[in-house]
């Protein structure tokens, strides 16, 4: 403003990038969307960093809640007319981004990042609760006789416990957890407000990560990013159908499930894959956030494994990068957590990090396609090194050396987006046929 010196923003012409926010070197511009319902419901408790830290999830029993997918924020793009975005759909402004020309952004990429997602929106049977029937030509032989379907006596619950991630690995998952289903991470309802009722002798889940391609998902936001998103999906789908139907084969139930009937990162976290990170996602050793998570329900006899603890919790309040990193500036920059989150999709009562997860949304159809800049840019996202195991030892050991760590990560570069051009160059290796694949 002329008279006042005052900085105005045009809303009008404000994206929502939060480049501001981040760039800003004295902190002065901030984002406070804290919701008037969760004003008044969440208490003050002090922060006991330390139980925070010994303990995998911390909750206030007087304010949480099970959540409701109506309530994701996916759900509500599609059934809440008071959500800014009601029925805009990520793709919605695709036209106009096609036509700007930009690397990464082509008709060609566009096509191989909507197709990776066929398998997860189009194989109904990834979802199914009960064995799948064979088609009349799907099987050659399957007129001929039936699987068995008494169970198999579980006699020695460990072996089978290997068994099943044993299979669980064959079908291509990265890791493997298991843990009693806690009915605390399964949703109320589903996204049609169908009430979600998981049979009371389904007691154990079964976690399984899968790993996305790095080299692509650094290309994010450009939309080869998006295609190791969408293929991370539909392998997600393979591998939750096939160790289902292993689970029916043994005599036993299984309910498979993607992102749908619970939240799948209080359930990893259970399962001993990793712990929260500051994004609000799922941090494992092996591979940061680059996995991609699904489940199966199962009332087949199983030893859970436990919760790990490596440091993530101490470094992520001394990094900040993936904060930093995100364009629409949706990650807390708070050095503590808290108890509650900013919009209606965040489920108040745990002590975390909490996602504004409608800003991000924004950027999502701004951008025409997914985003995953938090999770490259996260220093636990990298290939398999010893040079990264031996920093993890110290992160774990000596969370007092986190700093430097932070420092070496960006003089390094790591994080930074990599050209999209360079994922159609035929020299270019693959997940799954690159040297050394494990």
């Amino acid at each position: 403003m002329k008279n006042s010196g005052k900085p105005v923003v045009d809303g009008s012409l404000c994206t929502s990038c939060g480049k501001c926010v981040a760039k800003c070197p004295l902190g002065a511009v901030v984002i406070s969307q804290i919701t008037s319902r969760q004003k008044s419901e969440v208490t003050h408790h002090s922060i006991e960093l330390k139980q925070w830290k010994q303990s995998p999830h911390v909750i206030d029993e007087a304010v949480f809640r099970r959540f409701s997918e109506k309530d994701t924020i996916f759900a509500r793009v599609q059934n809440d007319p008071d959500f800014e975005d009601y029925q805009v759909g990520i793709h919605s402004h695709l036209d106009v981004i096609l036509k700007a020309r930009r690397p990464g952004y082509s008709r060609i990429d566009h096509a191989l990042s909507s197709a990776s997602w066929t398998v997860y929106d189009h194989f109904r049977g990834a979802f199914s609760w009960s064995k799948l029937d064979h088609t009349s030509d799907a099987k050659f032989d399957a007129e001929l006789g039936k699987s068995p379907v008494d169970k198999i006596e579980v006699d020695d619950p460990e072996r089978t416990t290997h068994l099943v991630k044993q299979a669980a690995r064959a079908y291509g998952a990265v890791l493997v957890g298991v843990c009693k289903l806690d009915r605390n991470w399964i949703y109320t309802h589903n996204r049609k407000g169908d009430a979600i009722n998981i049979p009371n002798h389904i007691d154990n889940a079964i976690v399984i990560a899968v790993e996305m391609d790095l080299e692509a998902l650094q290309t994010t936001p450009a939309y080869p990013g998006a295609f190791a998103t969408g293929n991370g999906y539909s392998r997600m789908a393979f591998i939750q159908a096939c160790l289902a139907e292993f689970i029916r084969s043994l005599g036993y139930d299984a309910i498979p499930a993607g992102n749908n009937l619970g939240l799948s990162v209080p359930l990893a976290i259970d399962a001993g894959l990793g712990q929260y990170g500051r994004h609000g996602l799922l941090i494992t050793p092996e591979f940061g956030s680059n996995v991609r998570l699904c489940k199966v329900f199962t009332d087949l006899p199983l030893i859970s494994d436990s919760p790990i603890e490596f440091g993530v919790l101490d470094f992520c309040r001394t990094c900040k990068t993936c904060a930093e990193a995100c364009p629409s500036s949706s990650i807390s920059y708070d050095d503590n957590p808290s108890w509650a989150g900013p919009t209606r999709s965040n489920n108040p009562g745990i002590l975390k990090w909490y996602v504004n997860v409608e800003s991000c949304y924004k950027y999502w159809t701004l951008n025409g396609n997914d985003c995953s800049r938090c999770i490259v840019s996260c220093p636990f996202t990298k290939n398999r090194h010893w040079s990264h195991g031996m920093t993890r030892f110290f992160i774990k050991h000596l969370p007092w050396l986190n700093r430097l760590w932070v420092k070496l990560d960006n003089w390094m570069g790591y994080g930074k987006q990599r050209n999209p051009t360079t994922f159609w160059k035929p020299e270019k290796e693959f997940i799954h046929t690159r040297k050394g694949n494990q």
